[in-house]
């Protein structure tokens, strides 16, 4: 190892090794590792341009002076966080295989995060009447688009969620459909409503065969990595057909767990519904409903009762 990186290493191999990294050891969903990836190739551009990668050559000065230039190029809050968190991830896994020294993934500064201080953004009823109306007709673009509105408004489903259904993942008979999440790497078996596996069945009887993924093109089959982006890319297109506006498919899932609240369903519903790991995530929702809120919290000590 001391002999390799004294020679130093291509770009690919460290990518590769860290990418492995990320999926074995850390268990990250796809789209993060890519976000990790994009900052790796950015970060030896900056510091070796076109030499080889010589990890013994790096400074923690470098470090800075990429992330001063990364936070002036991208001036957004979350997206420096996210800098930061993927610069930090970075330094563990070299100081793990000790190409830098251990300790300055903490030496980075740590950016304060205001969990749950604004509501998500919901999808109104008249955006929502919106989309149906644009989903009518017997076309396949408007089937498809039918079969997906209804995941996401019935099921809260979130974009790679939909993007990785198979039709093997339907029970017909039992009535529920199985939800593989890359991003909780977590299965969960949910109801299926009927308007949702009708609308289903329509869309398949489009297809002069029986496809392994759902939402397949029908032009070209994807990798696994691309489904994501091509769900978001048709979502994006149905959404501006229909007039849409300042809304996304991720607004249809807070108009789901909105709607459970405002009917009494508990946070730990929703939670489940939603595929939420841990169950302080759905408190965001407690802004929404005082009185189902106050269900959970604790007496004060001496308060009344």
């Amino acid at each position: 190892m001391k002999q390799s990186l004294k020679k130093g290493l291509a770009l690919a191999e460290c990518v590769a090794g860290y990418d492995l990294y990320a999926l074995e050891v850390r268990g990250l969903a796809a789209s993060t590792r890519e976000m990790h990836r994009r900052l790796l190739r950015r970060f030896c551009a900056f510091r070796f341009v076109e030499e080889p990668v010589l990890w013994d050559a790096v400074c923690f000065t470098d470090i800075v002076r990429f992330l001063t230039a990364e936070f002036e190029r991208f001036p957004n809050r979350g997206t420096q966080r996210a800098s930061l968190t993927s610069m930090r991830t970075l330094l563990r896994y070299l100081a793990e295989k000790n190409m830098v020294p251990k300790g300055w993934d903490e030496a980075l500064p740590r950016t304060t995060t205001r969990r749950h201080a604004h509501l998500p953004r919901q999808v109104s009823r008249e955006q929502v009447s919106a989309l149906f109306r644009e989903s009518q007709g017997n076309k396949w673009i408007a089937r498809r688009d039918r079969a997906l509105l209804l995941l996401f408004l019935r099921l809260g489903l979130r974009c790679e969620e939909v993007a990785h259904l198979k039709w093997e993942h339907i029970d017909w008979q039992a009535g529920s459909v199985k939800i593989c999440s890359q991003k909780s790497r977590r299965e969960r078996v949910l109801p299926l409503p009927e308007d949702v596996g009708r609308a289903l069945a329509v869309y398949l009887r489009t297809s002069h065969t029986m496809p392994v993924w759902i939402f397949d093109s029908s032009r070209a089959t994807f990798p696994v990595e691309m489904r994501r982006l091509h769900i978001k890319a048709i979502t994006k297109y149905f959404f501006k057909r229909a007039g849409v506006v300042g809304a996304s498919a991720h607004g249809l899932r807070h108009t789901v767990a909105t709607n459970m609240v405002n009917h009494g369903a508990s946070f730990k519903e929703v939670a489940d519904l939603l595929g939420h790991r841990w169950l302080c995530t759905t408190f965001i929702y407690a802004k929404l409903d005082m009185k189902a809120f106050a269900q959970v919290a604790l007496p004060w000590p001496g308060g009344a009762r």
